[in-house]
Order: structure tokens, then C-alpha cells, then sequence
């Protein structure tokens, strides 16, 4: 029984295996496919291979270390990203826009808008706590020069009286 405001997906069958209709999508091999960018690391490889989808690039990367948490715990040098054939220049090009953009922002002079007042707080506790901080360390810094002061006089007065 279906409910007519929650409609159930239409599920079409599957195409039998060389009857024409879509063909399944190309599996990606990292033996075919050209380098269209070496990454300093894995987490930059993941963000030019998300550069690369949004204009419709499909890319691999092989992993060069463990992952921890989806994050690499050590990286053995570059990381290449791999593109088909037809779409190296593509890629190239759609990454070099991408470095191009980056370098334009002037990010001293953009405006994000209003900071949020949970960010606020956390900046002026920040703020709050270095101010804590600094006159924690100027006291301590005036009380070692008390004592090395006070070292120095006693050493001197009992050179004195030695004499």
C-alpha cells in the first residue's frame, strides 16, 4: 500500500548486458589515466580533485600513506591526480584558473560580513585569556629579577665582609 503524499520512486530495470540503453559508468584506472596535477600532499589532492568535479572532470588519486580518519598519517611526497586522456588539458587549465582566482582575493580587503556572536566570544575569551597570560608572565618576570637582584646583593655583601 503506497501513501499518496509520500509517492515511492519509480525503479526502472536494468539494462541487460549489451541491449544498448546507458552503458555503466568507466570504471576509473589509475593505469590509464594521465597526471593533470602532482599535490604537495593528500589533503590538497582532494581539493583539486573536488575543483575537478564541480567542472566535470572525473579524477583518481592513489594514496600514498595511512589514513587515519580519512586524513593521511604520513605522506611519502607528491600526490599525483589522474585524469582520462581527453581531459588533461581540461584539468590543467580548470586548475590553473583555480590558482589564479586564489591569488587575485585581495583577502585584506574582503569583506565576510558580520562576525557571528559564538565566534565573537571565543575570539574575545582568546583575547581575555593572552591579556591573562602576559601579565601572568610579567609578574613572573619581575619576581626572578627580584630574586637574581637579591642574589647578586647578598653575594656582593658577603664578598665584603670576607675582606
Amino acid at each position: 500500500m503506497t501513501d499518496p503524499a509520500h509517492p515511492q520512486p519509480e525503479h526502472e530495470p536494468a539494462p541487460e548486458p549489451g541491449a544498448g540503453g546507458d552503458a555503466p559508468p568507466h570504471v576509473l584506472d589509475a593505469g590509464d589515466l594521465e597526471v593533470a596535477f602532482e599535490a604537495r600532499n593528500e589533503f590538497e589532492a582532494q581539493c583539486v580533485r573536488a575543483l575537478l568535479e564541480e567542472v566535470g572532470i572525473r579524477s583518481v588519486t592513489v594514496p600514498s600513506g595511512e589514513l587515519v580518519y580519512g586524513f593521511p598519517l604520513c605522506s611519502g611526497g607528491r600526490v599525483p591526480v589522474r585524469v582520462l586522456p581527453e581531459d588533461v588539458t581540461r584539468a590543467r587549465q580548470a586548475i590553473a584558473e583555480a590558482k589564479f582566482v586564489g591569488r587575485s582575493i585581495d583577502w585584506d580587503e574582503l569583506d565576510v560580513g558580520e562576525v557571528p556572536p559564538e565566534v565573537a566570544r571565543v575570539l574575545a575569551g582568546s583575547r581575555r585569556a593572552r591579556l591573562v597570560r602576559r601579565a601572568f608572565y610579567a609578574v613572573a618576570a619581575l619576581l626572578l629579577a627580584a630574586i637574581a637582584v637579591s642574589f647578586v646583593v647578598g653575594l656582593a655583601t658577603s664578598i665584603a665582609r670576607t675582606r
